[in-house]
């Protein structure tokens, strides 16, 4: 199936709002309002709506921050009625290819909970790797280099 990463626009923005994960997913990620609220305050964001075919199926927010060569990825949803399809591995490979392309090498960190339910198996097959660091002392902290794949 097709899949692209879009720029979020007036157009769109209401579909995005409207995505959402499934029941038990909700304590583990914030609402794609909220993402895009909280993006008013990050010093260099990065987001995108992930697209199949003409359909919304999903939200990207990552924070560049150029002076340590260190991007952030803040979100990363499906929509339940789009969860393991494939579709999150594929959309995780398209945004390793716009970074890389947009950023250059460069490394991609991300933080998870620490529960069974969370999506950390999830990253760890998309070729994230623990670092051995707790964010906040709750979650644990993985990375992926973009010069790595």
């Amino acid at each position: 199936m097709s899949m692209e990463l879009r720029t979020i626009t007036g157009d769109n923005f209401y579909a995005i709002c409207q995505l959402e994960v499934a029941p038990y997913q909700t304590s583990h990620i914030d609402s794609n309002a909220i993402s895009l609220a909280e993006a008013n305050f990050m010093a260099s964001p990065w987001y995108r709506a992930i697209y199949v075919k003409e359909q919304p199926i999903g939200f990207i927010l990552a924070n560049v921050d150029s002076q340590s060569n260190r991007l952030s990825l803040w979100r990363f949803m499906l929509d339940k009625n789009y969860q393991k399809q494939g579709f999150g591995r594929q959309a995780i490979t398209l945004l390793y290819q716009e970074l890389r392309q947009e950023f250059g090498t460069i490394d991609l960190f991300t933080s998870v909970v620490r529960d069974e339910k969370g999506p950390r198996h999830f990253y760890l097959s998309c070729g994230f790797v623990e670092t051995g660091t707790l964010v906040e002392g709750r979650e644990i902290e993985l990375v992926f280099s973009l010069d790595s794949d």
